[in-house]
């Protein structure tokens, strides 16, 4: 039974601080690692494509590296971390040791592979092993222990996005499902020290590079809320096509290894003729904020990322989805915004605010949690002046999530797993 923070002696509250402090230092240390780990393989792409560039069949090379470097991702997680992927039926509570190599090792080949996945499982099952094992040496109680897991999961979101806030929210939202002062204060305290020891390895700077935006005028928000709106439906579709898409792979080819690398030489492939549609989509998300590309090229690359993504989590690799539905976020967001500009010509409304507006609201329907995707894409953009159309946006595309009854990825796929 869980005893009220205010009846506990005063020597057990500031031992649950302690851990809080602790642990989220250790999660930014191996979280700055992670990172680096993560941009080594990224470079490790580019580099070997520019090796094989004028080989005669550097498209069968990179197909070949693909198919090998999925078919390791995945058998590795398969044989000694099952819960790492994405496609692991429940949140990762208490991953065991062995996640902590897998995670690094799994998720910098996948991505390097063109996997279009995230960091934020990986850092989550590396936040709780650190927060599972500091909880034991200091000796805290059951509920004190279970509240420090989760806590410093939500650390490995906040190293992974600079983003305190939003990992406060998403433990909140998505993994403890109820709000009180000892969960807010323990996950606000190991996700700040988790963001101070990654910039030790990391530069300071927001994720995203954003330059400032004015505030929004009133009678523009009712594009915002048609924009939250639209991309619920998006948002839907895509859950749909996730759960679609897993299935289909899982059936016909039930051993998590041979999909991957069935799905790995496709992303060979597609990196030899175009590399800058795979990955996570960091770079592609900025070159969007950046105002570099036509609305008919949007269109065609929100298109190509919308099957990637589904395509990517079948695999079974470790990794996780917040930077891919950011990007498709990004993208319909930007998309749109350039719509609205040729409709209303006369109007200065930029279309960089409608992206940021679609970043949030995306990951806020795919995650089923509109505070963690308001607040963690305010601070990967360092932008606060589309705070209010934001929040309005979240709310349309709440309300049609509600009257669509479309499930956030981690349910679907759990009640994908539960019903085999």
């Amino acid at each position: 039974m869980m005893v009220p923070s205010e009846f506990q002696p005063r020597w057990e509250r500031m031992r649950l601080g302690i851990a809080a402090v602790l642990s989220g230092a250790m999660v930014g240390t191996l979280g700055g690692c992670f990172l680096l780990t993560l941009r080594g393989g990224e470079k490790l792409r580019g580099i070997w494509l520019d090796v094989i560039d004028s080989w005669p069949a550097g498209w069968l090379l990179t197909m070949l590296t693909g198919a090998l470097v999925g078919l390791f991702a995945a058998w590795l997680a398969d044989r000694f971390a099952p819960s790492a992927p994405m496609t692991a039926t429940g949140e990762p509570t208490n991953p065991p040791l062995a996640a902590l190599p897998v995670n690094f090792v799994g998720t910098s080949l996948a991505t390097g592979a063109g996997f279009a996945l995230g960091p934020e499982r990986p850092a989550i099952q590396i936040g709780q092993i650190i927060g599972h094992t500091i909880g034991r040496l200091l000796r805290l109680n059951r509920d004190d222990a279970d509240l420090l897991v989760d806590a410093t999961g939500g650390a490995g979101v906040a190293a992974m996005f600079n983003a305190p806030l939003g990992c406060t929210a998403y433990v909140v939202e998505v993994m403890r499902k109820k709000v009180d002062m000892r969960c807010t204060l323990t996950t606000l305290g190991a996700g700040v020290m988790a963001v101070i020891f990654v910039r030790f390895f990391i530069d300071s700077f927001p994720n995203f590079s954003v330059s400032t935006l004015p505030f929004a005028s009133l009678h523009y928000m009712p594009l915002y809320l048609l924009l939250g709106c639209l991309v619920a439906l998006l948002g839907s579709v895509h859950v749909r096509m996730i759960v679609g898409m897993y299935r289909f792979f899982s059936k016909n080819f039930p051993w998590p290894p041979a999909r991957a690398a069935i799905i790995g030489a496709l992303f060979g492939l597609l990196m030899w003729f175009a590399p800058q549609l795979v990955g996570g989509g960091e770079p592609l998300a900025q070159s969007v904020l950046d105002g570099r590309f036509t609305l008919s090229i949007l269109l065609t690359i929100f298109a190509a990322r919308f099957l990637l993504g589904p395509l990517s989590l079948s695999a079974s690799t470790p990794g996780g989805y917040f930077t891919p539905v950011l990007t498709l976020g990004a993208l319909i967001g930007m998309a749109y915004g350039l719509m609205v500009g040729g409709v209303f010509p006369d109007e200065s409304i930029p279309a960089t605010s409608f992206a940021l507006v679609g970043m949030g609201a995306a990951l806020g329907t795919v995650t089923r949690a509109p505070f963690t995707g308001i607040l963690l894409t305010m601070e990967v953009t360092g932008s606060f002046t589309v705070l209010l159309p934001m929040t309005l946006a979240m709310f349309g595309a709440g309300v049609v999530t509600q009257v669509l009854r479309s499930p956030s990825i981690e349910t679907a796929l759990d009640k994908l797993g539960a019903t085999g």
